[in-house]
C-alpha cells in the first residue's frame, strides 16, 4: 500500500500532462545557437533541432520492469517520439540494474569515464564539482530553459542554490512534496471523553492511556502504534520523507533528529542519532513502552496498517497522506473519525521536522557539446507535450521510458490543490479559474470537491463526506490531511539533513552501522538493555567508521 501511495504522490508532482497538449513555451532567449544582445530575437525553446543531437547517458533499469512489445528502456515510444519530434537522439553509454546504479556511477567518477549526461545523487555531485568533471549549467539554464521550467524551481526556494558552487550551476535537481509526520487520532474516541487534541509529549501520553483504560478499541485497546517489522523507527537521511508509520514525532518532540546529519554548537557536522537528545528520546519511549503506551509489539508486527484498520487502535503518526491508508478502517467503521494535528511541540512550543529532500540530480559532463539539448529534454519532461504525442505515445510514460527522469512539481503544489478545492466549495472560485495548466490534479479534485464534500464545508469530521464517490479518498486526504499540513506549514521548525547521499566509506560500513544503531535503540526501548547502553553504542559507532565517515560529511560542507 505505501508503494501506491508514493507513486500516487509522485504522480501529483510531474507537470507533464496528456490533456494539455495544445502549444509550447516560448522565451526571448534563443533555442539553437547563441546570439549577441543586438540580435536576440523571441525563439521557441521547444523547437526541433535542425540536426540530430546524441546525447549518451549512464542509466538505472528496474529489470522486472515489463514494456510493451519490443520496447528497451533505449528504445520505447518515448525516445523514438522524441527523436521524431525534436532530433534528440538518446543512446546508452552504460546500463545498470537500479541496485548496482549508484556503484556503476562511482565507478565512471573514479575513471573519468564520464556519459554525457546521467542521474547522480548529492555526494556524488560534489565530488565531481571537486574533480572539474561536471558542465557548469549556469548560462544553458539562463537561455535554454523555459519558463514553465524556471517557474517550477523558483517555486522551490533554494533548490538550485544546493548546486551551486561558486557562482556556478552543475546540476538540475529533482524536486519533492513537504512532508513532515503529524499526529492521527481517532477524534470520535477524544469526543467521547470529552479530550481535547495533544499539544505535548505528555498529552498524548495521557490521550494514549485514556484510549487504553477505557478500551475504546476492546479488551485489548493499543495505545500509539508504529514500526512493523522491516521498518523504521523514524525517518532517516537516505529517506527523508518516510514519515509513515513510525516514531519520529517523540524525537522531534526532544529536538533530536536521529538518523540525519545536523549541525553541533561549533558549525560541525555531527550524526543525530549520536547526540543526548536521542538519547532523552528513547528514555522516554522506554518509559511509555513500559507503561504500554507505546505498542509492545512495535518492531516485531507483520502488519501494523492491520491494526489501524481492525480498530484496536486511534493514534498513529503519519504524514498529510495517510488517509489513502485509512480506507479500510473507515470501511470496517464508518466513524472512524481520524483527524491529523500538528502536534507533538517541543518544550519552546514549536512543532519540529526533519525535511523531506529529492535525491535525484542531472549532472552534464564538462565539454560535452550540446548541453542544450540535455535542459531541453527536462523541458520537454515538464512542458506542455506537442499535438505528436497523443498519437505516437498516447499515455503517461515512467521513469523506465523517459531518460534522465525528475520527480518535477510546484513547490506549492499541495497548497494550491487544497485551497482551489476549498474555494472552489465555498464558491469563491470557479472551477474553470483553476491552473489546470501547472496544476492538473489540483483541477481534478476541484472538479470533483462538490460531489464529495458535504455542509459544513469547513468541517472534515468523516460525517460530513460522501464517501461512495469516486474520488473520496484524493479528496479526503488533500482536504483532510493536506488543509491541516498547509496551516502548520508557516510554523513548522524544519532540519535539513547536511547531505542526502552516502560518503565514501557509507558504502561499506553503512549497513553495519545501521544494524547496531536499529538493534540497540529497540533494545533500550523495550528494556532488554539498560538506558546508558547508548553511550556504549555510541562509541561503537564512532568506532567502526562512524568517526571517519563524520569526517567525510564535514567535507562535503
Amino acid at each position: 500500500m505505501k508503494r501506491i501511495v508514493m507513486t500516487i504522490i509522485a504522480g501529483l508532482l510531474v507537470t507533464t500532462s496528456l490533456s494539455a497538449c495544445t502549444g509550447k513555451d516560448q522565451s526571448t532567449s534563443p533555442s539553437s545557437s547563441p546570439t549577441s544582445k543586438d540580435n536576440e530575437v523571441k525563439t521557441d525553446l521547444m523547437a526541433k533541432f535542425p540536426e540530430p543531437v546524441q546525447v549518451a547517458i549512464g542509466r538505472g533499469i528496474d529489470p522486472n520492469y515489463k514494456y510493451g512489445g519490443s520496447d528497451t528502456a533505449e528504445s520505447n515510444v518515448y525516445t523514438r517520439w522524441m527523436k521524431d519530434t525534436y532530433n534528440i537522439a538518446v543512446t546508452h553509454a552504460w546500463e545498470a540494474s537500479n541496485a548496482d546504479y549508484s556503484q556503476k556511477v562511482s565507478l565512471a567518477i573514479a575513471s573519468n569515464d564520464l556519459p554525457d549526461a546521467m542521474l547522480v545523487n548529492e555526494s556524488q555531485v560534489r565530488q565531481m564539482v571537486k574533480s572539474g568533471q561536471l558542465a557548469d549549467l549556469s548560462e544553458v539554464y539562463k537561455k535554454y530553459g523555459t519558463d514553465r521550467l524556471k517557474k517550477i524551481y523558483d517555486s522551490n526556494p533554494g533548490l538550485l542554490d544546493g548546486v551551486t558552487f561558486d557562482g556556478k550551476l552543475y546540476a538540475l535537481p529533482e524536486t519533492t512534496l513537504p512532508s513532515a509526520p503529524m499526529t492521527w487520532i481517532r477524534k470520535d474516541w477524544l469526543d467521547k471523553l470529552g479530550l481535547q487534541p495533544p499539544k505535548t509529549l505528555k498529552d498524548l501520553e495521557n490521550i494514549a492511556k485514556a484510549f487504553i483504560d477505557n478500551k475504546m478499541g476492546g479488551d485489548n485497546t493499543l495505545g500509539i502504534v508504529g514500526t512493523q517489522q522491516g521498518g523504521a523507527l523514524y525517518a532517516n537521511f537516505l529517506s527523508s520523507g518516510d514519515h509513515y508509520l513510525n516514531f519520529s514525532p517523540l524525537f522531534f518532540a526532544n529536538n533530536a533528529y536521529p538518523g540525519i546529519w545536523v549541525k553541533d554548537k561549533d558549525g560541525n557536522a555531527v550524526y543525530g542519532s549520536t547526540l543526548p537528545e536521542t538519547k532523552q528520546s528513547l528514555a522516554t519511549m522506554r518509559d511509555w513502552y513500559a507503561k504500554g503506551i507505546l505498542d509492545k509489539e512495535m518492531g516485531l508486527r507483520k502488519s501494523t496498517q492491520e491494526v489501524i484498520s481492525s480498530g484496536k487502535t486511534g493514534i498513529f503518526f503519519g504524514p498529510w497522506w495517510s488517509p489513502y491508508n485509512l480506507t479500510d478502517s473507515i470501511k470496517n467503521d464508518p466513524n472512524a473519525n481520524w483527524r491529523p494535528y500538528a502536534a507533538p511541540l517541543d518544550a519552546a512550543g514549536k512543532f519540529n521536522s526533519n525535511q523531506a529532500t529529492g535525491s535525484s540530480f542531472i549532472v552534464v559532463k564538462k565539454g560535452y557539446k550540446h548541453p542544450e539539448a540535455v535542459m531541453k529534454m527536462l523541458n520537454i519532461h515538464v512542458n506542455e507535450k506537442d499535438p505528436s504525442y497523443k498519437t505516437a505515445v498516447g499515455k503517461e510514460m515512467t521513469s523506465q521510458e523517459i531518460p534522465l527522469f525528475l520527480i518535477m512539481g510546484h513547490g506549492d503544489q499541495l497548497e494550491y490543490a487544497v485551497k482551489s478545492s476549498q474555494k472552489v466549495l465555498k464558491g469563491e472560485m470557479k472551477l474553470e479559474e483553476v491552473d489546470k495548466l501547472n496544476y492538473g490534479f489540483a483541477y481534478e479534485l476541484a472538479s470533483h470537491v462538490k460531489g464529495v464534500k458535504k455542509e459544513p464545508f469547513d468541517n472534515y469530521d468523516i460525517p460530513n463526506w460522501n464517501q461512495k464517490d469516486e474520488f473520496f479518498t484524493h479528496l479526503y486526504a488533500h482536504l483532510n490531511g493536506g488543509s491541516a499540513f498547509v496551516d502548520a506549514l508557516p510554523k513548522i521548525n524544519w532540519v535539513k539533513s547536511l547531505t542526502t547521499a552516502q560518503t565514501k566509506t557509507m558504502q561499506s560500513r553503512w549497513t553495519n552501522l545501521k544494524k547496531i544503531e536499529d538493534e540497540m535503540f529497540l533494545k533500550i526501548i523495550m528494556g532488554s538493555a539498560p538506558i546508558d547502553e547508548f553511550d556504549s553504542f555510541v562509541n561503537k559507532w564512532k568506532e567502526q567508521g562512524g568517526d571517519q565517515i563524520t569526517k567525510e560529511v564535514n567535507e562535503l560542507k
